[in-house]
């Protein structure tokens, strides 16, 4: 994570489609794309909201400022109610995924229940970035750990595509909101 600080390596970043929230109001899942990033993993001095506001706007609330992301958007799936908005005309809304310049080895992880256990581990990070016309920003960052398998038989090789999630050091990490 201190190498993090200085930089990370961008794999892709893409124009936000669709943003869906399901939970409770503190906690649960924000989808974006098709990205599912919890929300029940938070960085302790995070205090976060979703919902809506007023004037029916999905919003993102922390520290006790307002971020409407647009009109919301009642939708019923797989029999759950969910919260969605897709970005409006004007604003630039993005989801960035970054990885850690350095892995590290992992000689002594051992996974009893397979036998199988990765040799390598980076950090992945998930960074929503959505600004407004009016210059109003929301910045949120997730970091999750993922798994490098070697050469091995059943789960083949290379970077996993799940990740992982500590308490403490990986979930959402950072939330900012600026007017």
């Amino acid at each position: 994570m201190f190498i993090d600080r200085f930089g990370t390596i961008e794999i892709v970043s893409v124009p936000v489609r669709s943003v869906a929230y399901e939970g409770s109001g503190t906690g649960g899942w924000l989808t974006v794309n098709d990205v599912h990033l919890s929300l029940d993993d938070l960085n302790p001095k995070i205090a976060l909201s979703i919902g809506s506001t007023k004037d029916n706007q999905f919003a993102v609330a922390s520290g006790g400022k307002i971020f409407a992301l647009g009109l919301l958007v009642s939708t019923t799936e797989n029999g759950g109610d969910y919260l969605a908005v897709v970005p409006q005309a004007g604003d630039e809304a993005f989801l960035m995924t970054r990885r850690s310049p350095l892995g590290w080895p992992t000689p002594f992880d051992f996974n009893f229940m397979t036998g199988h256990s990765p040799s390598w581990k980076r950090h992945i990070y998930y960074e929503l970035r959505w600004k407004k016309p009016s210059g109003a920003t929301l910045d949120m960052v997730w970091r999750y750990e993922q798994n490098f398998y070697g050469q091995q038989l059943v789960l083949g090789t290379g970077w996993d595509s799940g990740f992982s999630v500590h308490e403490g050091s990986t979930g959402l990490i950072q939330l900012e909101i600026r007017p």
